[in-house]
This record gives structure tokens, C-alpha cells and sequence, in this order.
């Protein structure tokens, strides 16, 4: 069973029918997913000291549309995730992703996006190869320079559906396709860039729920 991406994984978003594309899904992108959560939500536990858990989405909702994405969740509780600020590793026809997230009106969203606001620091220098995303149901993304950042942040705290999601990405033509080692890097080194913002978000959600 393989335990990395592959540029034939982009492959399965050919596929019509729900049933024929989940099966490929469950075949051979989960499988995947949870071995990068395997891997890493013991890593992320530890830093933000949250005994958070590992999902993967499931779709069972869906019951005629085949997914257009399908991902996974290092965060929030044994319930679920989507509550909460989380971390999201996931694949669309475009590109597979790592992307710091706050989607589906998260509890707290507001606050958060007005700390992230009054707090620039912690995204403001981030790698040229970071991107951000207001809209976790389209693919596309913006280079994840300060004016578009703040841009996605004031739409989260003004409209209801605002979102905001930050990281990197990978498309079909890089070399870190079928490469165990280089994606092990790559996701490694992309979560330790969002895991200072993480933690941080994390524990203003912590703390509005103490109270």
C-alpha cells in the first residue's frame, strides 16, 4: 500500500459516478492521508499542547455529485474538526494541499480573524511559495503576500461565509510526486511554518471556550 502522492492521483477527478470515484478515493488517497496524520498529529499535539485528533472526510453526505476534493484533518476534537482551527492535507484536480484552515464558520471565527488581523507578524513574512485561499470549495488560490492575506481576513470577519486557508500546495508537474522522502520534507517543513499560527489561534479558541 502506497504511503505518498502520486501524479496519477489526480487522475481519479476523471471519474464520474460518486460510488466509482469514492472507491478510488478510499483506495488509494486515504490510505495516504493517514499515514501524513499518522505521522504527524503526535508532532502537532506536542507543540500546540492540544490533544487533538486526526479526521478524514468521508463524504457521506454527498449522494450523486462525486466530490470536486477530498481531504484530511490534523485537529480539533474526537468529534469532529470543522469547529475548530485545524490543518488540512488534502487533494483537488489541481493541486494537493497543506493549508492552515478555518472553514464551514468555525466557532470564534471572528475573533480569530481579528487576532490574526492585530497580529501580522505571524503571517506577514511567510515563504514566497505560501498561498491563501478565501473559499475552501473552489481551487483557486493567491500568493500569500500581506495585502491579500489581510484582504481574505476583513472578508472573514464581515461576511458569513468568509474563510481563510494558508499554505502550500502542490501541483502535477512537481518533482515531490512518487517521492516518499521529498514529501515527508515538504509537509514536514510546511507545518512547522503554520504551527506557530496554529498554536496561537488554537489557544485563543481555547481560551473564549473557558469562559
Amino acid at each position: 500500500m502506497k504511503n505518498y502522492f502520486e501524479k496519477s492521483d489526480f487522475d481519479l477527478f476523471d471519474i464520474n459516478g460518486l460510488d466509482e470515484r469514492m472507491h478510488v478515493i478510499r483506495e488509494s488517497i486515504q490510505p495516504v492521508f493517514q499515514h501524513f496524520g499518522d505521522t504527524y498529529i503526535d508532532h502537532v499535539n506536542k507543540y500546540t499542547g492540544f490533544e487533538g485528533s486526526f479526521h478524514i472526510a468521508q463524504h457521506r453526505r454527498r449522494t450523486t455529485n462525486p466530490p470536486e476534493s477530498t481531504w484530511s484533518a490534523l485537529g480539533g476534537n474526537k468529534r469532529g474538526y470543522k469547529k475548530y482551527p485545524h490543518i488540512q492535507i488534502g487533494i483537488n484536480e489541481e493541486y494537493i494541499f497543506m493549508f492552515l484552515s478555518l472553514v464551514d464558520n468555525p466557532k470564534h471565527e471572528k475573533l480569530m480573524a481579528e487576532y490574526l488581523l492585530s497580529h501580522p507578524a505571524l503571517w506577514n513574512d511567510l515563504p514566497e511559495d505560501y498561498y491563501v485561499s478565501g473559499d475552501h470549495t473552489k481551487t483557486a488560490v493567491n500568493k500569500a503576500e500581506e495585502e491579500m492575506i489581510e484582504k481574505t481576513l476583513h472578508r472573514l470577519v464581515k461576511v458569513k461565509k468568509g474563510e481563510i486557508m494558508l499554505g502550500r500546495i502542490i501541483r502535477p508537474d512537481n518533482d515531490v510526486l512518487g517521492d516518499g522522502e521529498k514529501q515527508e520534507t515538504f509537509f514536514k517543513e510546511t507545518l512547522d511554518v503554520l504551527l506557530p499560527v496554529y498554536k496561537e489561534l488554537l489557544d485563543l479558541y481555547q481560551e473564549e471556550e473557558r469562559k
